[in-house]
């Protein structure tokens, strides 16, 4: 019984009210990150369609513009789940999705594999 009141009373202190609205924020995220939604995000440039998808999803999203410039999409028709839907953008691309602690979205782009030539070794003939 103590117990259940000491909870109680810490929901009526403005620690437990931030608390209580944090928590809050990071369940209405989460679930509305699972539910579908109509999204119509049309193929080609990925940058459009990214600014497509924000607009259809309401999920907040972080990009570089130099990370996006030149690629493509084939983009997404239909009721899906925006996480899903992402992922069908990106598809094909180099960017990786990286989820901030506030539920914000950031796309990363992957290192460009670079091809090392191992140099020759002087006076050696192979």
């Amino acid at each position: 019984m103590n117990r259940l009141r000491r909870q109680t009373a810490l929901l009526h202190t403005g620690a437990g009210r931030c608390i209580a609205a944090a928590l809050g924020c990071l369940l209405a995220t989460g679930l509305s990150a699972a539910h579908p939604r109509d999204f119509d995000v049309r193929s080609g440039e990925l940058r459009p369609a990214l600014d497509a998808y924000i607009a259809q999803s309401g999920v907040q999203l972080i990009y570089k513009v130099e990370d996006v410039k030149d690629l493509s999409t084939r983009g997404i028709k239909g009721r899906i789940a925006p996480d899903a839907a992402l992922d069908r953008l990106l598809d094909g691309t180099r960017l990786r999705i990286r989820r901030g602690p506030d539920g914000a979205m950031v796309l990363i782009a992957s290192p460009a594999a670079k091809a090392v030539a191992a140099p020759a070794a002087a006076g050696t003939k192979p």
